[in-house]
Order: structure tokens, then C-alpha cells, then sequence
């Protein structure tokens, strides 16, 4: 299958504004990945391959094309939650310039920047960059600095990785604290230097994925968008004590909250509680967007993995992925899987997730790489993966975290609260059409609670008008567009890599055949308000 480029689509608000900037507003593309054939090399960690793998055939991930130097070159990144540092690939890198690369990791390079065609570009520190994702993957070259454009609105100097070595073809957008940077001294990254340079009134933003199976979400910086969710926004704290944390460093260094326990609630009304262990109340769960499945701490995982009759697959040379009966999807169409987070002390807060987002019907046409004695007919994969290959790989010394990606993000519309170490959580309103956007200010006392919407939106045949409570706004259509180039993962090791295995037409339709299937594409609009102005890209 051809790799296919989303392009971003530019919309500028209908008036300008003398407001002092408190906003800005860009738009992200879901990537459609081309899947890896054939066996993963011997030398690959089983933890990365699978998923690299799951990331490929679901077409997960959120890209952003945006303009770095003077005059500016069109770079497209992945966005990461998990990661801090935005990286750029250098055109002679290795893995751009080496078949024999290319071959082993399946991968080559889309879009690069050269700095030797910047009059802005500055050398930050020779070698001075190097990161490692929980798959192990790694990327190194210098820290440089550079002028950063998304749309209308431009960084000055915005310090970045400049990757001479790499597996991956596609760099990354690291929006996550400073704490969690590749570099033993810290320095302000993207969001810092949004707040600092006065583009955003706070260092937060929000996050609406929405419903795989649409074509539309946004990421809002510098406030949120009361009509992106149902109720009332629970208010959880960061949690800075946990595996995530940096010994040698003060304050949090990624969005954890703490996993207090799920629950199975079945067609038939029956319930299943799913409990963490006797030793802690709550594990710590990392809000990532850079991982398409969920994994939980292989103690619930396996509870859960039990109860649906799960199969892994374990073999030597296998994908390392967890599978499930697609039946379910037929059986149990109203089943809902609840996470729960926090306490009665610090804040409570839960999200429904509906069973299609957790069995993913879109294998077909990639049986070849399945086990031959699955015990259906046919076998999706499972939203929900264990944690413990991270540990026995090597990746981490425990295997007691949960990592909540995609398939658990696209259900919730999540606050980052960067500056007051907060995190906003609230059940999300599906396929909403309309916006009313609340500011948010570093001189608040926390991160604000208000209701959204009280019931979840029911889509119409007519286009609803966007509303915000400080500014006009403008309504842009957003469309797939594009085609020839690569892409790559994010934060906890996704890759995405070329193949003409199955045709885009052929895979679109065969997603599409059941309830759990749904096309792959899928366009995340981002919001970054300006004062009076709104900006969509």
C-alpha cells in the first residue's frame, strides 16, 4: 500500500485583534502508515515491533506539518504527549542515506530540514542530542535552534534535536515538561516558549481525538472547549513520585495520573471488576498520544485478557500482539470498559470506553502474519496490551505502569496542564461540531472545572456554527489530502514504515465491512487562539 500524506488546510479567523496574544491555533493529521511485512529482525526488541506493528495496520497517529528557518522549509512531525523535545531529521542522517537501513528498519525518511539553507539557523551543542523511547529506539545528532512557524504564528529560536542518527524516517513534536528532555540541562521547548513569547496566556492545552471511526478532532492550546465534552471536567493532580520521574531533576516530568482500578460492564447488565494489586491503591498511567493501544500492568491485563479469552501472540518470531474474537463486536455491540482514576482526596475522575474501540477489526488482508491456530474464525486486534514486555525486554525495570494511548484517548477530552502540574479529564462528546472556548490564564489559581455539554452530540446533515466566549471564530473543512510520503512514530516507540502489500481502496473497504471497522483516515484539526484571533491550520 502507498503511504499517503495528509496536507494541512489553512484557515485564517474573520478579524484581527489589538489583544495582547493569549492564544494560538494549529491543526494535526492522522497519519495512514504502511504496515511492516514479514518477520521483524532477530535483533528487534519483541516490545517495539509490536507496536510499530499495531500503529501500522490501525494508521494511528497525529502529524503536523509546520515550517522551521528562514525562508521557511515544510517539516512534518509526529505530536507526542510523552515526549519533550521537538527533533528535526537531518537529510544526510543514516537512516536517509543508507539502503541496508532502510531495509532493516523497514523504514526511509519523509520530509527533512537542512540547515545549511537557513540564515537563522544557530548550532546549539555539537552531539548534544540523544533520546531513547521505551522501545529502546534512539535518536542522537546536536541541539540546534531555529525559527519555528505553525501557520500565522512563528517561534523565534526555538531549540530542537537534530537527528544525524535515527530509526525513525519522521521527527517528532515532543509537548510534554521540560523535566523530561534529552539533555542534562533543561531549556525552554515548544509550549515553554509559546507561553513565554506571549503566544498563549498558560502552558496548557487540550486534546480531543474523537471517535476513530470520524474524520475530525482538535487540540486546543491556551484553553478549553466546553462543547468537546459531557459534564463536568474532573481536575486530577500530576503525580511526580512515580517510574517516570527524574532522579537528578525537581517538578514532573510527564503526564501521570494515578489508575485506580476498571471495570466490565457487559450487554446483559452484568459487571466485572477488574482490581489493581493488594500492594498499591493506584498504579501510575501516562497520558501518551504518541502510543496508539492502551497497555496496563500485566496483573489487570491478564485479568482482562482471561476474561475475553484473549490469544498472544508469543511465538519467537511472532507480532507480540494480543488478539481477540471479532464476534465480540456482534455479541456484546453495548459493552463499555470504565477506567478509574485518583481518590476521594485528590479527585476522582472516570471514562467509558465503548467495546469498538477496543476491538479493532482490521486485520484483513494481514493474516499471513497471524498465528495459523487461532481458536476464531476471525481475530481483531485487542485495544488493550500488557506492560510487561517493556520489563522483560529491558526497557524498564518494572512493568507497573499503565500506558493510555489512543484507543483509551479517543474516548476522553484530556487538559494538559502544564504550568499548575494538573491534568482535566471528562467523558468526550463524540463528533461535536460546534466551539465555545474558555481562556485559560498561568495567573488562575488551578486549572477550572466547568461543565460541557449534558448528554452526548447527536451529528446532523448541516454544519453547526463554532461559538467562543472571547473571540469570533472561523469553521474550516478539513479533508485527506496528498500522497508519496513516509511517516514515523512517536513517544513510546511507534514507527510507521512503507509496503505495497494491500491497496489503500482495498484496506478502506475492508475496514469498513463491521461494526468495529471504520475508515482510516482521519484529520485532527488543532486550535491555538490569539487573543482576538483564531487560527486554523
Amino acid at each position: 500500500m502507498k503511504l499517503v500524506s495528509l496536507a494541512a488546510l489553512l484557515t485564517l479567523a474573520c478579524s484581527a485583534s489589538g489583544v495582547a496574544a493569549q492564544h494560538v491555533q494549529f491543526s494535526l493529521n492522522r497519519g495512514i502508515p504502511g504496515l511492516r511485512l514479514g518477520s521483524p529482525s532477530p535483533l528487534s526488541r519483541r516490545q517495539a515491533y509490536t507496536e510499530i506493528l499495531a500503529n501500522n495496520i490501525t494508521g494511528g497517529l497525529y502529524f503536523i506539518d509546520v515550517e522551521v528557518g528562514t525562508p521557511g522549509q515544510t517539516v512534518t512531525l509526529a505530536l507526542d504527549t510523552g515526549s519533550s523535545d521537538a527533533w528535526l531529521v537531518a537529510p544526510n542522517a543514516d537512516l536517509c542515506t543508507s539502503k541496508a537501513l532502510q531495509g532493516y528498519y523497514a523504514d526511509s525518511c519523509s520530509t527533512t530540514y537542512n540547515y545549511e539553507k537557513s540564515s537563522s539557523y544557530k548550532l546549539v551543542k555539537t552531539n548534544g542530542f540523544k533520546i531513547q523511547y521505551l522501545d529502546g529506539s534512539v535518536a542522537s545528532g546536536d541541539y540546534i535552534s531555529d525559527n519555528f512557524s505553525i501557520g500565522d504564528v512563528t517561534i523565534k529560536s526555538l531549540q530542537m534535536g537534530y537527528a544525524t542518527e535515527t530509526v525513525r524516517g519522521t521527527g517528532i513534536l515532543g509537548i510534554g515538561f521540560a523535566a523530561n528532555e534529552a539533555t542534562t540541562k533543561t531549556y525552554p521547548n515548544l509550549i515553554d516558549e509559546l507561553f513565554n513569547q506571549g503566544l498563549i496566556g498558560s502552558k496548557a492545552y487540550s486534546l480531543y481525538l474523537n471517535d476513530r471511526r470520524s474524520d475530525a478532532g482538535n487540540i486546543l492550546l491556551g484553553g478549553i472547549d466546553t462543547d468537546k465534552y459531557i459534564g463536568k471536567l474532573d481536575v486530577l493532580p500530576i503525580i511526580t513520585d512515580s517510574v517516570f520521574g527524574e532522579d537528578n531533576r525537581t517538578g514532573p516530568s510527564a503526564f501521570v495520573v494515578g489508575l485506580s482500578g476498571m471495570s466490565l460492564a457487559y450487554t446483559n447488565g452484568s459487571n466485572v471488576n477488574i482490581t489493581t494489586t493488594t500492594i498499591k491503591t493506584s498504579y501510575p498511567a501516562i497520558l501518551d498520544s504518541g502510543t496508539t493501544l492502551t497497555y496496563l500492568p500485566d496483573y489487570m491485563a491478564q485479568q482482562i485478557f482471561s476474561e475475553f479469552g484473549t490469544v498472544t501472540d508469543a511465538r519467537k518470531r511472532g507480532t507480540g500482539l494480543t488478539l481477540i474474537d471479532c464476534e465480540y463486536l456482534n455479541a456484546e455491540p453495548d459493552l463499555v470498559m470504565t477506567f478509574r482514576f485518583g481518590n476521594n482526596t485528590s479527585g476522582r475522575s472516570a471514562i467509558e470506553v465503548p467495546i469498538w474501540e477496543m476491538v479493532l477489526d482490521i486485520l484483513q488482508g494481514y493474516e499471513d502474519l497471524l498465528p495459523s491456530n487461532l481458536p476464531w474464525e476471525h481475530a481483531c486486534l485487542f485495544g488493550i496490551q500488557s506492560t510487561g514486555p517493556f520489563e522483560t525486554g529491558g526497557s524498564v525495570s518494572s512493568g507497573n505502569f499503565a500506558l493510555l494511548g489512543e484507543t483509551f484517548l479517543r474516548s476522553a477530552y484530556v487538559v494538559y496542564d502544564l504550568t499548575h502540574v494538573q491534568i482535566g479529564m471528562a467523558q468526550a462528546n463524540l463528533n461535536s461540531t460546534t466551539s465555545t472556548i474558555i481562556e485559560l490564564s498561568a495567573k488562575d489559581a488551578g486549572l477550572p472545572s466547568p461543565s460541557g455539554v449534558k448528554e452526548q452530540h447527536t451529528p446532523s446533515s448541516t454544519a453547526s456554527s463554532s461559538s467562543s466566549s472571547s473571540s469570533p471564530t472561523a469553521t474550516s473543512s478539513l479533508s485527506p489530502t496528498g500522497s508519496g510520503s513516509s511517516s514515523s512514530g512517536t513517544g513510546s516507540g511507534t514507527t510507521t514504515a512503507p509496503t505495497a502489500a494491500v491497496t489503500t481502496e482495498a484496506k478502506n473497504a475492508a475496514l469498513s465491512s463491521r461494526p468495529g471497522g471504520g475508515g482510516v483516515w482521519s484529520v485532527l484539526a488543532a486550535a491555538i487562539f490569539v487573543g482576538g484571533t483564531m487560527v486554523v491550520i
